[in-house]
C-alpha cells in the first residue's frame, strides 16, 4: 500500500466513513491538534521520560488520543462506535487522570506564582504538550453545537489531560532536580 493517494491535493480530506471535507474544516483542525499533541508526548518520552515510571502511563494516554482522534475524524461517530469501528474511551479514564494528578501533587510544593515553562528537556516538552492540549480542547469545543456528546467524555478528558500535563511537567522537573522557575514580575512602587 502506498502512503500517498493524491486525494488531498485539492485541499480536501476524507473522514472515517468516506465523507470528504476541506482540510481546514473545524473537525480536521480538532483531530489535527490531537495528533500534534500525541506527537509532542512522544517527544517528551524520548526526551528523558523513558527512564521514569510515567512513560508507560503516557503511552496509555497516547492510545487514548488515537481513540479521541478517531471519534473526531468519524463522519458519524455514534454510528461508528455502535458498529465497533472505533473504540470508546474507558469510562473510568478521567478518574484515572485525576488520581494520577493527585498522586503527583503530593510530592510538589504548593503554587503561589505563575511558572515559566522549561526545566529539563522532558519537562519543557510536557509544557509544550500542555499548550497543544489546550488548543485541541478549544478546537473540540467548537464542535459541541453539532456534536453535543463530546461534552460527555472527550472534552472533560482533554481538560483533565491538560491539567495532568502541567503537574507532570512540574513533577518531572522536580525529580530531575530542576524544579520550578517562578515568574515574579517586578512591581512598580
Amino acid at each position: 500500500m502506498k502512503i500517498y493517494t493524491r486525494k488531498g491535493d485539492t485541499g480536501r480530506t476524507g473522514l472515517l466513513g468516506g465523507e470528504r471535507v476541506r482540510k481546514h474544516d473545524v473537525r480536521v483542525e480538532a483531530y489535527g491538534a490531537v495528533d500534534e499533541l500525541n506527537a509532542a508526548l512522544g517527544v517528551a518520552i524520548a526526551a528523558g521520560m523513558e527512564e521514569m515510571s510515567d512513560a508507560d502511563r503516557l503511552r496509555t494516554v497516547q492510545g487514548d488520543l488515537l481513540t479521541v482522534g478517531a471519534h473526531l475524524a468519524a463522519a458519524e461517530p455514534e454510528k461508528a462506535a455502535r458498529k465497533g469501528t472505533i473504540p470508546e474511551l474507558p469510562g473510568d479514564r478521567i478518574g484515572e487522570l485525576e488520581a494520577w494528578i493527585d498522586e503527583l501533587e503530593e510530592s510538589l510544593p504548593a503554587l503561589d506564582a505563575f511558572l515559566l515553562p522549561g526545566g529539563t528537556p522532558a519537562g519543557a516538552q510536557l509544557h509544550v504538550a500542555r499548550t497543544i492540549c489546550r488548543r485541541a480542547e478549544r478546537r473540540i469545543s467548537r464542535l459541541l453545537p453539532a456534536q453535543a456528546d463530546l461534552a460527555d467524555m472527550i472534552l472533560p478528558y482533554m481538560n483533565r489531560l491538560s491539567d495532568l500535563l502541567f503537574v507532570l511537567a512540574r513533577a518531572t522537573n522536580r525529580t530531575s532536580g530542576a524544579g520550578d522557575v517562578e515568574w515574579r514580575p517586578v512591581r512598580r512602587s
